[in-house]
């Protein structure tokens, strides 16, 4: 947690399925949109190419003289929906495309075809990737001013969905289960390697996950430089502590993409002060995705915290 802590400190001084169709600038296209499956009891989420979002269950896809569409059951009666109108359209739960993370911690569930890019605190290029539904991949580097090349963090996260099914609490709720590997550093020479498992539980708009993690290789002590940003300090961090970490994500009632997100995060079980909380919103489409908020960190001391995640695929 003190490696964590560190970097966030550091950070936030200089700034703060089934397949899915893919956007296009003027629609996805009448064949598309033709050769589309879909299921009849099944709640979709359409992006227009507007910006309006629409929900409901599709009735028919058919088309006529001006083109392919699909007919919508929504709150406010049957819509027409032409292909040139539809930016993304998947299922209700396809749609949020960051479930597979919080603002630090991983969920349970996979990333699966939601493939992405981001910005952590303006300054940490992050990538993600799906392979199947079971594994997926992450990998960061900040590129923090005042700090040498070889004094940055880098981190790499491999991620396996070992479970899915019914939880049987709520109705379409969902149990998940994974496990992963983390290797960090902080400076090029401070490696830090973690065994973790993740446990997710969903519902209509909630989900909580929580983490338990080991630390299972590098030193023992560490010694951190900061370049011109900060100075040097160390920190005890012996192989073998056990940390433990919880996330909730709750989406608003009457609105499609704003959720709350809350993270509390401990390094080591013996040492309870060595926690800290980030309380925050996510507000996002099908390919935008933004977190803010602001982390409480021991001390103690406030941070914020920004990511921007950009889903194109």
């Amino acid at each position: 947690m003190r490696l964590v802590v560190s970097v966030m400190l550091a950070i936030g001084c200089v700034a703060l399925m089934p397949p899915h169709i893919t956007a296009q600038d003027l629609g996805i296209g009448d064949q598309a949109l033709e050769a589309m499956e879909y299921e009849t009891d099944a709640e979709y989420y359409v992006r227009l190419t507007n910006g309006d979002v629409v929900t409901g269950q599709i009735v028919e896809i058919t088309s006529d003289s001006s083109g392919a569409f699909l007919r919508i059951a929504t709150s406010f009666g049957r819509a027409r929906l032409y292909a040139r109108e539809i930016a993304w359209i998947g299922l209700r739960e396809q749609s949020y495309r960051a479930r597979h993370r919080g603002i630090l911690l991983p969920t349970a569930q996979p990333i699966g075809n939601d493939h992405y890019l981001a910005l952590v605190e303006g300054v940490m290029p992050t990538i993600g990737v799906g392979i199947g539904s079971v594994m997926s991949i992450t990998a960061g580097r900040t590129v923090v001013p005042g700090i040498g090349w070889s004094n940055q963090f880098s981190t790499v996260n491999i991620k396996g969905t070992v479970y899915e099914g019914p939880n049987g609490l709520v109705e379409q709720g969902k149990q998940v289960y994974a496990l992963g590997v983390n290797g960090a550093w902080v400076n090029d020479v401070n490696f830090i390697g973690h065994l973790y498992g993740v446990a997710t539980f969903t519902g209509k708009r909630t989900s909580v996950s929580t983490l338990v993690h080991a630390k299972i290789s590098g030193k023992d002590d560490y010694t951190v430089s900061g370049g011109t940003l900060f100075g040097q300090f160390r920190f005890p961090y012996t192989n073998g502590t056990i940390g433990v970490g919880l996330m909730m994500d709750v989406r608003f009632p009457e609105m499609h993409d704003l959720h709350f997100i809350g993270e509390l995060w401990n390094a080591d079980l013996r040492r309870p002060s060595n926690s800290a909380l980030f309380l925050g919103v996510r507000q996002g489409n099908t390919a935008l995705t933004f977190d803010f908020g602001i982390a409480v960190l021991p001390g103690p001391n406030v941070a914020p915290a920004l990511v921007v995640q950009w889903t194109p695929f």
